[in-house]
């Protein structure tokens, strides 16, 4: 039995399948489905919808006056692109050369050993898709924009709100009194103020998303309690989780979401995929996509395409739109390197029905 008998590219595929059928899903993903493109270049357009205009009246006999359409914006960005590799090494083969006596005992374990390369390779991938699609759904200070670092000397910054619109109409800053870590706070005023503009434009306000962090703060509201007071009619001293998403559902008609998923950038620096301190309130429906360009890895397995040679590398590309490609190569020494590599940007069609507020 051979590597490559094993460790290849339709088991890679398999085995993925098999481990993201048993993942909890990031939560974004349902707000911005993948969709796949060929190319790079991504180009989507932001409409506003608000409210229906009535119609105008007019003479008879008289030509009706043109209606003009609804402004719309296009935004056209490149679509980055996301590579790494993971090397199993001579030392690491003298191992793996188990795999040659199919009985050995300790099979498995090494089998596993170079699937775990392929997973956290892959699972980082996903993780960059939702770190950018989190920093769309919870801009940081109203900056609506996505802000990947600097590589290979290129800084990847997109601006989704590039003259300050979205912020002058779907962000609040609270500030002194008014942040919701003070317990005389009005927080259920704040969240009114939102969906009533989200109305104002035709958007129905349906849900609350923000982290546990932000929530403990309504937890010790003044008047969150007294809320709960004119529902119960009975003095309230302490409240739990539950007792506030109940306020929440029969006073604002809204479902709270918690979203505490972790992550590790770049420097090996734990974040919240939703960062403290920030709410979005958000209606129903998609806001977007999560657009999925044509690695050069994935270029290389479509037939011809453009007279590409194929790679001398074992390439598949999961159903998410990563390509996972296995090298063996003798350089002297023997080497066997995976790569994942995506190339992925969110667009924000609907940034318009959301409204985040900052509560401290």
């Amino acid at each position: 039995m051979y590597i490559s008998e094993v460790y290849n590219a339709s088991s890679v595929a398999a085995y993925m399948t098999e481990a993201y059928s048993n993942r909890i899903p990031f939560l974004l993903e349902a707000y911005f489905p993948n969709k796949k493109k060929m190319g790079i270049d991504l180009k989507w357009i932001k409409a506003h919808k608000g409210l229906g205009v009535a119609l105008k009246p007019s003479n008879l006999d008289a030509l009706p006056p043109v209606r003009p359409r609804g402004q719309a914006q296009m935004t056209k960005e490149q679509m980055p692109l996301y590579r790494e590799s993971m090397v199993i090494k001579e030392h690491d083969l003298i191992e793996i050369s188990r795999i040659k006596e199919s009985n050995d005992p300790y099979l498995q374990p090494v089998v596993d050993s170079m699937y775990d390369d392929t997973y956290t390779l892959v699972d980082g991938a996903e993780i960059s898709a939702e770190w950018m699609r989190s920093q769309l759904f919870a801009p940081i200070n109203g900056k609506m924009q996505i802000s990947m670092g600097t590589a290979d000397n290129t800084v990847y910054l997109y601006d989704y709100d590039p003259d300050g619109t979205w912020k002058s109409k779907n962000y609040l800053e609270l500030t002194g009194s008014d942040t919701w870590d003070n317990p005389t706070a009005k927080p259920l005023n704040d969240i009114r103020k939102a969906t009533q503009y989200l109305s104002s434009i035709g958007t129905t306000a349906t849900t609350i998303i923000g982290n546990s962090t932000t929530f403990d703060y309504l937890l010790e509201n003044e008047q969150v309690k007294n809320a709960l007071i004119s529902i119960t009619g009975q003095t309230i001293n302490f409240i739990d989780e539950t007792t506030v998403e109940e306020v929440l559902r029969r006073k604002m008609r809204l479902e709270w979401i918690a979203y505490d998923k972790m992550f590790e950038d770049y420097d090996r620096n734990q974040k919240k995929f939703y960062p403290d301190d920030y709410i979005t309130i958000l209606g129903n429906g998609q806001l977007g996509n999560t657009w999925r360009g044509t690695t050069p890895e994935e270029l290389t397995t479509i037939g011809n395409f453009m007279d590409i040679p194929k790679a001398p590398v074992d390439i598949t590309v999961l159903e998410s739109g990563i390509a996972v490609a296995i090298q063996n190569e003798y350089k002297p020494s023997f080497t066997v390197t995976t790569t994942a590599s995506q190339i992925v940007l969110p667009s924000f069609e609907g940034m318009d029905s959301i409204f985040v507020i900052k509560v401290k």
